[in-house]
């Protein structure tokens, strides 16, 4: 509670100052959401959460400013507050083509994948050569506000990327985590993607595990495009992320493999879908076809799937549709009539959800929503959300 105080009393007063800081530029929101339920002991509970989102620059220099995400809750049972720093850092653009980040980030590039406490230096060495080099020690777990100590758990790594002539692009990516001196985590990995004809494209991946001398991931996709379809096709087979410190790593490691076949063709003011995945386990598989259609009103979608787990046989449909300027309803329903792998007993899982959406001049937004699931557990479970949320952007 302490901390949320404290950001929020921030906030407040850099909003309420703004005219004495008009050489700075904030934007961002805030955002408070309220969640009523029933837990298993039949106890009316409401969870509270308070998020920000804080973007601040100088007015004549943007290439300098500060970014945050942030969210403070109070649940749990007992209800205590809980804090998540999603993003927290300072942003430095120095030079043409050379960007300098400090802080909390989150990082996606190759086998660079995680939250991260430190710096990021991303660079053009040429127009077309890009350059990222990230050192620091790995964020909490739960995202709370606190800083791990270099030994508890680093982070180094780097990633290149080079677009070649004819609209190709190939990456190398490398990371390594160590706690006390010792890695427990260390992967290379690249791709490759572009186009083989005008309208196809395709993308490669392999990423290799250097410390059980195996490959962690492979992928590749395919897909065709026209102005009314698409064709596309992918393969991936993966191993799940286990640490070398881990209890997990004495148990041998499986890769699932999974088939992706999947089209869209375009009729009038809709778009249809059909894709098949296929997964094979260790000693099962899995097969699941989802046909959907969907318009600018919303989705309709049939499932169906057997093999691992079960089979299961159902739909799911959503639909928004704006009854005034600004305000909007949106209805959700599924239904899904399902065996479990070990029981020939057939079972039903039914689910709403009811909401409207009201903006006020773009700087209110207003949301209220109804939820409802009947299953196997549950003969009627009911909750609510409502939620408010403040845009500004004061320049």
């Amino acid at each position: 509670m302490k901390r949320l105080i404290i950001f929020l009393t921030i906030v407040l007063t850099v909003l309420s100052f703004k005219d004495s800081i008009s050489q700075v530029r904030v934007k961002g929101f805030l955002q408070s959401s309220g969640y009523a339920w029933e837990n298993y002991n039949q106890s009316k509970r409401v969870d509270y959460y308070q998020g920000l989102k804080l973007w601040v620059a100088p007015q004549n220099h943007q290439n300098l400013y500060f970014n945050t995400y942030l969210r403070e809750a109070y649940r749990g049972d007992p209800a205590e507050w809980q804090e998540k720093i999603y993003n927290l850092y300072l942003n430095w653009d120095f030079a043409d083509h050379y960007r300098v980040r400090f802080g909390r980030q989150f990082l996606y590039n190759g086998v660079i994948n995680g939250t991260v406490d430190g710096a990021l230096l991303s660079a053009y060495v040429t127009p077309r050569l890009g350059v990222k080099l990230v050192a620091g020690t790995e964020a909490p777990f739960n995202r709370e506000l606190e800083v791990k100590n270099w030994k508890d758990g680093n982070v180094l790594g780097g990633y290149l990327s080079y677009n070649i002539a004819g609209q190709q692009r190939a990456e190398v990516s490398y990371i390594q985590k160590s706690r006390d001196e010792d890695k427990y985590w260390q992967q290379i990995g690249g791709a490759v993607n572009g186009f083989i004809l005008p309208k196809l494209t395709y993308y490669a991946r392999f990423d290799y595990n250097l410390l059980s001398s195996a490959y962690q991931m492979m992928r590749g996709r395919l897909m065709y495009l026209e102005s009314k379809w698409t064709l596309s096709a992918e393969y991936n087979s993966e191993k799940p992320r286990v640490y070398e410190d881990s209890f997990f790593s004495i148990f041998e490691i499986e890769a699932y493999n999974q088939l992706r076949a999947a089209g869209t063709y375009r009729i009038g003011m809709f778009d249809l879908g059909l894709q098949y995945l296929y997964t094979k386990y260790e000693e099962d598989d899995n097969n699941r076809l989802i046909g959907t259609a969907t318009t600018r009103y919303g989705t309709i979608g049939i499932i169906y799937q057997k093999g691992f787990g079960g089979k299961d046989i159902g739909y799911f449909g959503e639909v928004y549709y704006e009854f005034l300027p600004h305000l909007t309803g949106r209805l959700f329903n599924s239904y899904y009539n399902y065996d479990r792998g070990v029981t020939d007993i057939s079972e039903e899982a039914l689910s709403f959800s009811g909401g409207l959406n009201y903006r006020l001049n773009n700087i209110l937004d207003f949301m209220a929503e109804v939820q409802q699931t009947n299953n196997t557990y549950f003969d009627n479970d009911w909750r609510g959300l409502f939620r408010v949320t403040y845009l500004f952007n004061f320049k």
